[in-house]
């Protein structure tokens, strides 16, 4: 149960819980227009929903570009592991920065012709270093002989990350809400709202050691990029002197692509029936922009903009018995308890990677 009071003067929000099964509690989903109206200035909604599942998560608004200014943070629901680790160091957040407001910025990229603004900086936990001299870098204190598991979520508004710990492998055990296999790797590459819950061991010399953060060029970019700056946090073992790491590292990727599914094994199969495949839709993932002046991009899914209506929840309507949704709704509709199976194809002239959850 989780209450939430809405303290700002001007806008609506919302809490959305970051791909938790909403089983029989899709009301509680918190995305306004679809699952209910925005909670108003000064009002309080109610969230109530039982956890099926047990990993890393985070909860952020999902009211119109809100989650960019920092309505968010992150979850843990405790469960078992598919490898020993002696201590947890909790949730390590890494998100793009922007020195400007999201609200301004998303007018912005809603009219541009040359893709959205570039982030300023990057936070890890909370914290990063900037060009002028300011700031720190977020610290993880471990012991020589322990293994650690570190939680590790992409919160960014536009930003794909790569990250590697030097002279520690990752133990991947976790993807998402989904206990895997354990595979061993040097770095990983996460896209937005992306999970990975890794095991390190604390072998090595006492010493600090970086925690490199690359961002993924091959579909983004960060001013802070030209600073020579170096993006990431600090591992450091008890005992070490201070200051920043020495250690050198891996080569860190730019690209923005998932990890190898040959790597993504669950632990507990769950196989999509074979007879499913051969019936599976498509949806086709466009994109449009306006003549000038306007300029307007909309990302379009078969040919159609979504475009919310925040009074209306589809939810409502569909519980009314209704199939009266309002315009630009963009309803697909799976009309019995069944399997259903969509391959979700990109025809827009930007392809990029992209996310999809629900």
């Amino acid at each position: 149960v989780v209450n939430v009071k809405n303290s700002m003067k001007d806008n609506g929000t919302d809490i959305h819980w970051h791909g938790i099964r909403q089983l029989n509690s899709c009301q509680q989903d918190g995305v306004p227009g679809v699952t209910e109206c925005p909670i108003a200035p000064g009002k309080t909604r109610q969230y109530r929903f039982r956890a099926t599942q047990f990993g890393t998560t985070w909860y952020h608004s999902h009211w119109s570009s809100q989650y960019g200014d920092g309505v968010l943070g992150t979850m843990i629901i405790d469960g078992p592991a598919t490898a020993n680790y002696d201590e947890d160091l909790g949730v390590l957040p890494i998100t793009d920065y922007y020195y400007t407001p999201a609200f301004t910025l998303n007018e912005v990229a809603q009219h541009s012709t040359r893709g959205p603004p570039s982030p300023n900086n990057i936070l890890v936990n909370g914290t990063h270093v900037s060009p002028n001299g300011g700031g720190m870098y977020a610290k993880m204190t471990v012991a020589k002989g322990k293994k650690y598991r570190i939680r590790i979520i992409n919160t960014s508004v536009d930003s794909t990350f790569s990250v590697a710990l030097d002279g520690h492998p990752f133990t991947v055990i976790t993807a998402d809400f989904v206990p895997i296999k354990p595979y061993i790797t040097s770095q990983l590459t996460l896209a937005i709202g992306q999970r990975y819950d890794v095991v390190i061991n604390a072998n090595q010399t006492v010493e600090n050691y970086w925690f490199r953060v690359a961002v993924g060029t091959d579909c983004g970019s960060n001013t802070i990029l030209t600073s020579g700056i170096q993006l990431g946090a600090i591992l450091s073992y008890n005992g070490a002197s201070s200051g920043n790491p020495t250690s050198t590292g891996v080569t860190m990727r730019t690209a923005c692509v998932d990890e190898k599914t040959s790597d993504l094994i669950p632990w507990v199969p769950n196989t999509v029936p074979s007879s499913v495949v051969g019936q599976a839709g498509k949806l086709d993932l466009g994109f449009s922009q306006a003549a000038a002046p306007s300029n307007l991009v909309r990302w379009l899914i078969d040919g159609t903009p979504m475009i919310v209506d925040w009074n209306n929840p589809t939810l409502e309507t569909t519980l009314a018995g209704s199939s009266n949704f309002y315009s630009n709704a963009n309803i697909h509709e799976m009309s019995t308890s069944n399997w259903y199976l969509r391959w979700i194809q990109s025809t827009a002239a930007v392809r990029l990677p992209h996310p999809i959850h629900h």
